[in-house]
């Protein structure tokens, strides 16, 4: 009995230690509350998102939602000060991103009339969770349909021209791409048009790794150690961009990033598992106009994969750019 606890000590210590390792670099930003403490909602993030919050004759509130299941999302919404809105724009960023990186594009649209709704997703930048953690697809989803719930049906009716609330439209780019595909799939009538950006529908052949790897990894791994990141990817940061190192640098200006690190296995079941398998089994159900703009160079969002939406989708107002 004495060698075996041994062996069971000696084995939780290194767990540990391991852990300590793989972790070490996103330690400080695990949860929505160490984050929010390092970089206050009031404050922007960047140098660009601090210049887009002081243009001319633009106004802006940076918030914390508190959600009805107690669960706390950063939201920030844009207008011109000077000029009712003729729309609503939600846009949503990509995966371990937030919303202080894409705020100064939203600035251009803003300025052409819209009021413009940019969150924080769940689990990252300052909401709440842990960071880049999604164990459940849909409840990631039913969350962001709380929070959509609660801000943009008051604000297109109190802004609303005539009696008749804003049209609401929505944005997104890879992840954001993805949820907001999916969002409309299940609410038709919610967005009255949608863009997609690099739409993340399904993970390409290229970051795959061999079958059997990804079920000893999905079957085996995963349901142990699913906050860990070590999901069977190639490295993304050689693939997000045309040069390697813009991949590295935004990693830099992106505090609140994985830094480095790969996706969490229950996030990367998710992503790559099941919210593929559910896109693939409701393409045609995507009835709402659509927009899709898709490089052939992109190796992480497979731009055949667009096409396939396009060509299945049965909304009869869609463009493939």
């Amino acid at each position: 009995m004495l060698p075996l606890g041994a062996a069971l000590v000696g084995g939780a210590a290194a767990t540990l230690a391991a852990r300590r390792h793989i972790f070490h670099p996103v330690a400080h930003i695990v949860t929505g509350e160490q984050r929010r403490a390092l970089y206050p909602p009031e404050k922007a993030v960047s140098i660009s998102a601090q210049e887009t919050l002081a243009a001319d004759g633009i106004q802006s509130r940076r918030e914390m939602m508190t959600l009805s299941n107690g669960t706390q999302m950063f939201s920030q919404v844009m207008s011109l000060k000077d000029r009712v809105p003729t729309h609503i724009l939600v846009y949503f960023h990509g995966f371990t991103a937030h919303g202080d990186l894409n705020i100064e594009p939203m600035l251009k649209f803003v300025r052409q009339g819209a009021l413009v709704v940019v969150p924080d997703l769940p689990c990252h930048g300052r909401s709440d969770g842990i960071l880049a953690h999604i164990p459940d697809w849909f409840a990631f989803v039913d969350e962001i349909w709380l929070y959509l719930d609660q801000v943009v049906p008051p604000l297109a009716a109190g802004a609303a021209s005539g009696g008749k609330p804003l049209m609401v439209f929505g944005a997104g780019c890879s992840l954001g791409g993805g949820l907001m595909t999916c969002m409309a799939v299940q609410r038709p009538t919610f967005f009255r048009g949608i863009a997609l950006i690099c739409p993340m529908l399904f993970v390409s052949e290229e970051l795959k790794p061999p079958m059997i790897v990804t079920q000893v990894f999905k079957h085996l791994i995963k349901p142990l150690l699913p906050q860990w990141p070590l999901t069977p990817i190639k490295d993304l940061d050689g693939l997000d961009f045309r040069v390697q190192e813009q991949g590295r640098r935004l990693n830099k200006v992106n505090p609140m990033s994985m830094q480095g690190l790969k996706p969490r296995l229950a996030t990367g079941c998710e992503l790559g598992c099941t919210f593929p398998e559910w896109m693939a089994l409701n393409l045609t159900n995507l009835r709402t106009p659509f927009l899709i703009m898709h490089g052939n160079k992109d190796f992480i969002t497979d731009a055949g994969l667009s096409q396939r939406l396009f060509d299945e989708a049965s909304a009869t107002d869609k463009a493939l750019l």
